[in-house]
This record gives structure tokens, sequence and C-alpha cells, in this order.
């Protein structure tokens, strides 16, 4: 199971989630979605990891609704879950806003 990041390029709110295959995941949520999602990071048998950090982001009052939470919640999360993150692709939503 993989721990997956996804964003919102309406508000750049990003979810955390888990999946087996976290591109016929975000293809699943994109049916349902009337804005553009785009999966920012994968992290390879992370799975386990999820509820944990959701529990972190909660404490840090980032939480939106379900597994959605703020844009600036990406500070907050484990060194190696934003080890290797592509910065610039953070801020990818507020371009093409």
């Amino acid at each position: 199971m993989h721990l997956y990041i996804i964003q919102s390029d309406v508000t750049g709110s990003i979810k955390i989630g888990r999946a087996n295959d976290p591109d016929k995941r975000i293809k699943q949520l994109q049916t349902g979605a009337s804005y553009k999602l785009r999966l920012i990071k994968v992290l390879l048998n992370f799975g386990d990891r999820e509820f944990k950090i959701h529990d972190l982001l909660k404490k840090h009052d980032c939480h939106l609704q379900g597994e959605w939470f703020h844009w600036d919640s990406l500070r907050y999360l484990p060194d190696d879950i934003i080890e290797g993150f592509d910065w610039d692709s953070e801020y990818w939503w507020k371009s093409e806003s």
C-alpha cells in the first residue's frame, strides 16, 4: 500500500491517502471532482503511515474535510515524507488560477 499526496488546482488543498495504485485512485477522484487534481507525490510502501499523518496535521489545525488539508500543511510533514519533494510543484496551482 502506497501513500499519495494529491493537490487541487482551485485552492491548493491537499489530500493525503493510501492506495495500491495511486494513478488509478487519482482517476477515480478526478471523475467526481469539478476541478483538476494533480498527484504531487507517491511514497511506495508508506500507506501504513496515513492515519498518523492525518492526526499530526489535525493537531496543527490544517484539517479541512475528510482526507483534505490546507495546502500549507506540507510543512508539518515528517522529514522522510517530504524528502526529495519538488517544492516548486507545490505552488503550480497558484500560477494556473
